[in-house]
């Protein structure tokens, strides 16, 4: 005679992603944004741009995570904006930190526990679910002005203690692809 066995379940722990003020576990985001590249280097609280040129006028200061990818056709700097709260985040919300993300980098992804419905149909904002640990929507590819793309990559990679020879354009490419 057998006896069955119950099954169990497990659910996966809750983790935090927002600690003292600071973005943590970006990693397991990390992870899941494979469709740009191979990953270069992160980190957190990079500057998105120089204090000296528009510090004040700019909504986002510190991008909450930053992600330099090399992919077939060259560099791709990737921004994400984290909101691990219960609240959805809406289409303001995400407007907002798509036009600051937008000025520097060549994706963004807001990454949540929540989506307002409207956020879906949003033009380039990838979407990436905090509590399912996965995108949700794709980031389309923004246009990042050439000089504020440069000295975000720069800094980034100075963060990461990478060194990488940097294009002039985002758009650059050799005729083999890649910058």
């Amino acid at each position: 005679m057998t006896v069955a066995r119950p099954t169990c379940r497990v659910a996966a722990r809750r983790v935090s992603f927002w600690s003292a003020a600071r973005t943590v576990n970006e990693d397991l985001i990390m992870r899941r944004l494979d469709r740009h590249g191979e990953l270069v280097c992160h980190a957190t609280e990079v500057p998105l741009e120089p204090r000296y040129t528009t510090a004040r006028d700019v909504t986002v200061y510190l991008a909450d995570v930053l992600a330099l990818f090399r992919g077939p056709q060259g560099l791709a700097l990737v921004g994400i904006e984290v909101k691990d709260r219960a609240a959805p985040v809406g289409p303001r919300t995400a407007a907002r930190y798509l036009a600051a993300y937008g000025r520097s980098c060549q994706h963004f992804y807001m990454a949540a526990n929540g989506f307002s419905p409207r956020v879906f149909a949003m033009r380039d904002v990838g979407l990436f679910h905090l509590g399912r640990r996965e995108v949700v929507k794709g980031a389309g590819a923004l246009r990042p002005e050439p000089a504020l793309w440069r000295s975000a990559v720069a800094r980034l990679a100075e963060a990461c203690g990478t060194e990488v020879e940097v294009p002039r354009d985002p758009l650059q490419t050799t005729l083999g692809g890649s910058a």
